[in-house]
């Protein structure tokens, strides 16, 4: 986790990350927009950092599919918010890449997988509860005869 560091997203299908201890030039205090990202997976509804790696977010879209946002990898954000976890996040990302990098993976695919077989359930069960209407319907019919 990264102090003063927040992120949204929404339906414009943009992740936005917000500074909430340093506004910038906002007399007011309100939290300063440091950027914004499309992540080009449809519409946002959810996103979370990784659980081990404060600059690694993720993010769902209604077209059923997920992206991830290294932001490790975006010096502006480097700049403002590197300071504030004792780490830089070059050393974070380098650590990443060399020391979990099959870690990210499999959990990464372990997300994917749990999603999917979700989904297969979802649609079981909304074909299901299809089926069961139209057997009622139908005897509701006969009966009217």
């Amino acid at each position: 986790k990264i102090p003063g560091m927040l992120a949204t997203c929404a339906i414009d299908k943009t992740v936005a990350l917000w500074d909430t201890q340093n506004p910038g030039n906002n007399p007011e205090g309100k939290p300063f927009a440091c950027g914004s990202k499309g992540m080009e997976v449809g519409k946002l509804y959810s996103l979370s950092f990784y659980p081990s790696s404060a600059w690694l977010l993720g993010c769902g879209g209604g077209g059923n599919q997920l992206a991830l946002w290294d932001i490790s990898r975006e010096k502006p954000f480097q700049k403002r918010f590197g300071e504030r976890t004792g780490v830089s996040a070059a050393q974070v990302s380098n650590n990443i890449n060399e020391t979990e990098g099959n870690e990210v993976n499999e959990d990464f695919e372990a997300i994917l997988a749990a999603s999917d077989k979700a989904v297969v359930e979802a649609k079981e069960k909304v074909s299901t509860g299809t089926k069961k209407k139209k057997k009622n319907r139908s005897k509701k019919k006969v009966n009217r005869r």
